[in-house]
């Protein structure tokens, strides 16, 4: 049986397990198709509060936006905006910002071209970040962050630069939850990801944003003239690289997802973030030796 056959089979399988058998995964299916539909906004506050403070964590609403009943959808709520001054930007341009809100799965350093996660799976830059150049990141820094259904699941540049490429690379949604990832099924490889490609102050990096279970779509801040193939890998290179400011929005996930971090030698900076963190968007991930935070 090939790879993707087992693939599919795991991710069904994956499915199955987290949502406690096949009829609660039908029913959690139907909500993700149903996560557009407008919801009436006298049942809005109720509906949210009980999704958000007994299946997932409860909302800061202080963080918010805009007012929770203004939110016309589930995924209007779920792939929401937060006040700048609650995600406050560091004015120090010598570092690399954390992408997003989330948990650190893993940070530390290339080996050569692999990157090794605590969850024992290595993988290959070449199979991570396929048609791209990889010999920049050659035992370069990694961090990987997984997003929970209650974190914001907009992603934001690490530091003032320029785009200058995107990739689409399709493929299946197998579960990001840490515990479900197996060596047999290196996740962040056979599933479905974006790939941004970026030059900054700090040296080159990449943003990885691995779709998983339920995402349908990974969206983008600004127009971008890529469109997305189920069967094929797309790809956009900028004639003129979009500049984009240090935490500004970029990109958009729905529902489940990892964010991965990579960026290319660099002996002045050191990781400012330790596994299993739970971080925001903004704060320091990678900083020059003998920074102070506050």
């Amino acid at each position: 049986m090939s790879i993707a056959t087992n693939a599919r089979l795991e991710q069904f399988r994956q499915a199955r397990r987290i949502h406690g058998g096949t009829l609660n995964l039908a029913a959690a299916a139907l909500g993700v198709r149903l996560s557009r539909v407008p919801i009436p906004m006298r049942l809005r506050e109720r509906l949210y509060r009980k999704i958000y403070g007994q299946k997932y964590k409860a909302l800061n609403e202080a963080e918010l936006d805009r007012p929770l009943s203004e939110f016309r959808s589930l995924n209007a709520l779920f792939t929401r905006g937060l006040r700048p001054e609650c995600r406050p930007i560091p004015d120090f341009d010598s570092q690399l910002l954390c992408p997003c809100d989330s948990t650190v799965q893993d940070v530390g350093q290339l080996h050569e071209g692999t990157l090794l996660t605590v969850k024992g799976i290595e993988y290959s830059l070449d199979s991570l970040l396929p048609t791209i150049d990889t010999r920049p990141f050659l035992n370069g820094a990694f961090t990987i962050f997984f997003l929970s259904p209650a974190d914001c699941h907009r992603v934001f540049a690490p530091a003032a630069g320029a785009i200058h490429e995107i990739l689409h690379i399709p493929g299946r949604r197998l579960l990001v939850h840490p515990p479900f990832q197996r060596k047999e099924f290196p996740v962040f490889t056979l599933n479905e990801r974006v790939i941004i490609r970026m030059t900054t102050s700090v040296g080159e990096c990449v943003l990885v944003l691995v779709a998983g279970w339920g995402v349908g779509n990974i969206t983008f801040a600004h127009d971008t003239p890529l469109r997305l193939k189920r069967r094929r890998i797309t790809r956009h290179e900028f004639v003129s690289p979009r500049l984009v400011e240090r935490g500004e929005w970029i990109a958009t996930f729905e529902l489940g997802s990892t964010v991965i971090l990579l960026a290319e030698p660099n002996d002045e900076l050191v990781a400012a973030i330790a596994r299993d963190d739970h971080v925001r968007y903004g704060q320091p991930a990678f900083s020059p030796q003998h920074t102070e935070f506050a």
